[in-house]
């Protein structure tokens, strides 16, 4: 029969092993849990800085890792789909203006629930007014961006044979010279002046 001295060495010796090992699982669990929650920071981070760029790089790359850090969060993930589902809508290029307006505007908005979803399950207070009117891009980046695309559909329109390649003789005019002309001596004004007749006597 153990006495109560035994046990206690056993309770020890079994705390010394389990112990650290323990404390090492506690440690795991706590890393994992910051590392998903610094994963979903970064996809919060990467759509509030896109918002107003939805065909960039990041936005798509943040866009696609949705279902996988946020699947415990239903609301989350049904904002998503609702956003992913409008994507695959369509853009009515060739209808009016309003129309055009009306579908962008609930583009805009699916966006929105999306980012506020997500800063509800990440406990970050932001209101959805400042997530749909806020975000700063430069005029020049659209212009950059519509430029480039134009100018690859033009190359591609070329190489396919839709469009011609123009070519045409081109002479290069000289630039005008930004300073004045040199001054004319009178000598040289007068040798190069045609001479008069001479007077009948």
């Amino acid at each position: 029969m153990s006495t109560g001295g035994e046990w206690l060495a056993i309770v020890t010796a079994v705390a010394a092993v389990a112990g650290p090992l323990v404390a090492v699982w506690i440690t795991r669990i706590s890393d994992d849990r910051k590392d998903a929650q610094s994963r979903k920071m970064d996809i919060f981070r990467t759509l509030m800085r896109t918002r107003r760029m939805p065909i960039h790089n990041e936005h798509v790359g943040a866009l696609n890792l949705v279902e996988i850090e946020f699947i415990e969060h239903t609301a989350v993930i049904a904002a998503w789909k609702a956003y992913l589902k409008n994507l695959g809508e369509q853009y009515p290029s060739q209808a009016t203006q309003p129309i055009q307006a009306q579908f962008q505007q609930q583009r805009d908005v699916l966006l929105t629930k999306l980012i506020s979803e997500i800063a509800k399950a990440l406990k970050f207070k932001v209101e959805q007014l400042d997530i749909f009117e806020g975000n700063y891009i430069p005029q020049g980046w659209n212009d950059d961006d519509w430029e480039q695309r134009l100018a690859r559909k033009g190359l591609v329109d070329v190489l396919h044979g839709r469009r011609p390649l123009l070519i045409q003789p081109f002479a290069v005019q000289p630039a005008p010279s930004p300073y004045p002309p040199p001054p004319v001596s009178q000598e040289v004004v007068a040798a190069a002046s045609p001479a008069e007749p001479d007077a009948k006597p």
